[in-house]
């Protein structure tokens, strides 16, 4: 299962998440972006639980990471 993963983080740890974040296993890329959001980052996960847990425990543990906003892929 993909999704992307919307991330909100406070103001001057953008680049040391995006480095964190990068070296998860389960995220496949990462962006800083401008606009609402500062990064956005694509995962692959086994399931609806593993995206939850990797959100929940290895996403929010990241210092200065303040929101997140989940977007899972669909098949068409």
């Amino acid at each position: 299962m993909k999704a992307f993963i919307l991330i909100k983080v406070e103001p001057g740890k953008v680049k040391q998440a995006v480095g964190e974040l990068a070296a998860m296993s389960k995220v496949q890329e990462v962006f800083a972006v401008t606009g609402p959001d500062d990064i956005i980052c694509l995962v692959d996960a086994r399931g609806a639980k593993e995206l939850s847990d990797m959100v929940i425990s290895d996403l929010h543990a990241v210092d200065g990471i303040q929101a997140t906003d989940t977007r899972i892929v669909v098949d068409l």
